[in-house]
């Protein structure tokens, strides 16, 4: 016996690719379950496309700040006549660190910024007592940085002190007082050292405290394990930010004492 008419159509129906959806969603999967390769030569042109930019963008960036060290470097020792060989010596690497900084950790600075919002904002819809939970953390650590923000400074301070007297303790030749010299710069290097370790520990806590709290939050909403997964990777996204932006904010404390130094050299 032959099915009905209608029976037959959605059969055959079922067996039929939709050309027209796959046509209006010209996405790479979609394009390969449908046979073609139109969406693999765009994902290829986009990486293409992605590269060029990046490559054009570094090429164009070292030679743009490359003139403004130049220029930068110029105008700090003709200005900074009364300072010795040493210390402009040392300057021009610090103004170098201002200058490497803009060109390369900034732009890292302002995607993993952009990063954090976004998924703080996600989470804030995926599940709202762990997005709150993430406020939380997010400003113990503000907390803490701050806390230490001052110290930072201090200890930068000695240990740019001590780099502006290195080419004065090189040239003299004397071993004794090269070797007491890089003993001490290596003393300010190791109390940085300890500051950051420990910041980095206390923050770690936070962060451990907020995964435990995440898993548990996201299981009693929901027992979708997709649900559950998602908020839990967007957490471990907010953790890598939260554990890396403040490397950054230690390192514009760095360049804060350093520009204050070199303006003092300037004016």
């Amino acid at each position: 016996m032959s099915a009905p008419a209608p029976t037959r159509f959605i059969l055959g129906a079922k067996n039929k690719p939709c050309r027209g959806a796959a046509d209006r969603s010209p996405n790479p999967i979609d394009s390969v379950l449908s046979d073609s390769a139109r969406g693999l030569y765009e994902l290829a042109g986009l990486g293409i496309m992605t590269i060029v930019i990046a490559i054009v963008r570094r090429l164009v960036d070292s030679r743009a700040y490359a003139r403004i060290y130049i220029r930068l470097g110029e105008e700090m020792v003709a200005r900074d006549e009364e300072s010795d060989t040493s210390t402009r010596t040392a300057r021009l690497g610090m103004l170098r660190e201002i200058v490497e900084f803009l060109e390369n950790s900034l732009p890292s600075l302002i995607n993993a910024v952009l990063g954090l919002a976004g998924t703080i904002l996600i989470l804030s819809a995926l599940n709202f007592p762990v997005f709150v939970a993430c406020l939380v953390v997010a400003c113990a650590t503000v907390t803490l940085y701050s806390l230490t923000g001052k110290l930072t400074m201090r200890y930068n301070e000695g240990l740019n002190d001590q780099y502006e007297r290195q080419v004065d303790a090189v040239h003299s030749g004397d071993p004794r007082r090269l070797r007491e010299h890089l003993r001490a710069m290596m003393r300010w290097n190791i109390r940085l050292s300890d500051l950051e370790a420990a910041n980095f520990g206390i923050n770690w806590v936070f962060m451990i405290c907020l995964l435990v709290f995440a898993v548990g939050a996201a299981a009693e909403q929901t027992l979708e394990y997709g649900v559950v997964f998602a908020v839990v990777m967007y957490v471990f996204q907010f953790v890598e930010s939260m554990m890396g932006i403040p490397f950054y904010y230690q390192e514009w404390l760095r360049l804060r004492e350093i520009s204050g130094r070199l303006a003092g050299a300037t004016d």
